[in-house]
């Protein structure tokens, strides 16, 4: 069967080649790119690359290579049309049922790609030849666009008549129907009469990934409501897959190694005029799981730039939560209160703009100043409040040490401890409520209590660890009794060499206390194999430890102290004893 390009093009835009080769082949970061073994021929070390960059694999040790379809076919030993019905299944697109119908649906896409194509000059040249467009230019003008974005971008003016652009397309033989189709003419509520879906409005024609038109926005001249409207969906146009300026963008990108989202298409004309060409727009909509994997095939980094009121970023936060949980690096640039980036660029001009990039906010930092402004920071209430909405961007960091920098940051800034956060992340993963007591509860939970329920958690989940654990500690530096019955039975385990079990611990305590606590620390505590952050648990019981035994010493030094003091006779072995102890506490 024969599949279009575009239809081909549109599996792999939401299929990435590093994911579906991923559920065949492990495969580990090099650079750019991902290596492991070969599935095509016996090989010991890797030589089999990934470029998620190019959505291209090859084996440089059997010559294997090609794109995700030609990975199918090799791997699963199927058809080139069974690996596109495979793809096409995962990624949720319906294919034609022969094909007959897929290139009927082939030729009806290129005839409105061509009816948008002649809409698109028809606009160009109301802009060009009419009173009111040169008007549109000289407005284009003050805002700051140059006549050199206005013919890059194929700016064009829909005039104010109601049917002009219907009548000019029926005239060129495109029937109403085929006009409905594309979006370009809508019905009349009132009469029932066909006219111009947009009407003296700013027309900025929207690309697809490989250039062509698939639809259009308008911009309201005056004070007319809504000031923007975008093309209806259609067959070649779905607003949540698309990206504003992404064919021009994209191989900026890659060379750049980075991606500006903006909102609007103004936004989009001047970043690109003063030679930030990596930018691209979301048409200021919430950022789709689609469109942040057409970003994640160019980039792995993504600067947001965004209109800088409250309302709007609130709206901003509810979309870089996917963006992060997709694996993308993700910082906000920070404008001044009423700024957008293309009012920003006239006022101050590239390089003020440039700083704002440099000194952009970590998405954890630009959402903590953004819940400061809407709770305050004055309550406990407060707190809780904003706790509860950081956590789910909390939840989408994957790196371990990322994720307790973070933690511990919030938790300088609101004044409660670590502890509390981590156990209030880790019961939302599970799916618990009941945040507020607990959250004030372990607020207050000691740091040594901390570390050792991390500690017996990390043991548990992995015998290396727990070897690296008892290495460095004895079942009796844990306070808790319970804590240290628990590591006395996974050393027994260890020194019987058998798999630490934490079913297997409970049956052996037969204690409801020992099952509640394995349970609960396995669920709630943020288990670690970071070996910085292991250091730091096992050095916060050893310096307990040495203080608790401090003041042991300094009591019973004390008491000697006193007892040689009221003595008539001083006792050879209480003076011995008491120096001894002053050495060491001395020591």
């Amino acid at each position: 069967m024969r599949f279009s390009s575009d239809l081909l093009e549109e599996i792999r835009n939401h299929c990435d080649i590093v994911d579906v080769i991923s559920e065949y082949v492990p495969l580990k970061p090099a650079g750019r790119s991902f290596k492991g073994l070969c599935p095509f021929h016996e090989e010991n070390t890797p030589s089999f690359m990934v470029s998620p960059e190019k959505q291209l694999f090859h084996c440089f040790g059997c010559g294997e290579g090609g794109n995700v379809f030609t990975f199918l076919t090799k791997y699963e030993k199927v058809s080139f049309a069974e690996a596109v019905e495979m793809l096409a299944k995962k990624a949720g697109i319906t294919l034609p049922s022969n094909e007959k119908k897929e290139n009927i649906l082939y030729e009806k896409k290129e005839k409105l790609y061509k009816l948008n194509e002649l809409a698109a000059k028809y606009f160009r040249e109301c802009l060009h030849r009419t009173d009111r467009g040169k008007n549109v230019i000289n407005y284009l003008k003050k805002r700051g666009i140059e006549y050199s974005s206005v013919e890059k971008y194929k700016i064009g003016y829909a005039p104010a008549s109601w049917d002009a652009l219907t009548r000019f397309l029926s005239k060129k033989n495109n029937s109403i129907e085929e006009q409905l189709q594309v979006g370009l003419v809508t019905r009349s509520k009132k009469e029932g009469k066909f006219i111009d879906y947009f009407r003296d409005r700013i027309i900025f024609p929207i690309f697809n990934f490989q250039g062509k038109i698939i639809g259009f926005g308008g911009r309201a001249l005056g004070d007319s409501l809504p000031k923007y409207i975008n093309s209806p969906e259609t067959l070649i146009y779905k607003k949540g897959r698309n990206l504003y300026n992404i064919n021009f963008a994209k191989e900026n990108i890659r060379r750049k190694k980075r991606v500006i989202i903006v909102e609007g298409y103004t936004d989009v004309l001047l970043t690109q005029q003063y030679e930030f060409d990596e930018v691209v727009a979301s048409l200021g909509t919430a950022l789709t799981e689609q469109q942040i994997d057409l970003i994640k095939r160019l980039t792995d980094y993504a600067l947001i730039a965004y209109d800088s009121d409250l309302a709007g970023s609130m709206a901003t936060l509810r979309s870089l939560d996917l963006m992060v949980k997709a694996g993308l690096e993700v910082k906000v640039i920070s404008l001044p209160i009423g700024d957008d980036p293309a009012d920003f660029l006239l006022k101050k001009g590239k390089i003020a703009f440039q700083s704002t990039i440099d000194n952009a906010l970590s998405l954890v930092d630009y959402k903590l100043k953004i819940l400061y402004l809407k709770h305050g920071l004055h309550s406990m209430d407060a707190k809780v409040k904003i706790v509860k909405e950081i956590l789910p961007t909390l939840k989408a960091i994957e790196s371990e040490v990322e994720l307790r920098e973070q933690i511990k940051k919030i938790s300088e800034e609101l004044k409660i401890s670590e502890e509390a956060i981590l156990i209030e992340l880790k019961r939302q993963k599970s799916g618990l409520k009941d945040f507020s007591q607990h959250f004030i509860k372990m607020n207050f939970e000691p740091g040594n209590i901390k570390s050792e329920k991390i500690l017996i958690g990390c043991m548990l989940e992995d015998k290396e660890i727990a070897l690296k654990i008892l290495n460095e500690l004895s079942f009796d530096d844990f306070n808790i009794p319970l804590h240290r019955e628990i590591v006395s039975i996974i050393k027994n385990k260890i020194e019987e060499n058998a798999n630490i079990d934490s079913q297997i611990i409970i049956d052996s305590l037969e204690n409801p206390q020992a099952a509640k606590f394995i349970s609960k620390v396995l669920l709630e505590e943020m288990i670690t194999f970071d070996e910085k952050i292991l250091d730091g648990y096992i050095q916060t019981i050893k310096t307990y430890k040495s203080l608790q035994e401090k003041k042991i010493l300094e009591k019973k030094a004390k008491l000697l102290d006193d007892k040689i003091k009221k003595s008539q006779k001083i006792e050879e072995k209480d003076r011995i004893e008491l120096m001894n102890i002053l050495k060491q506490l001395k020591n």
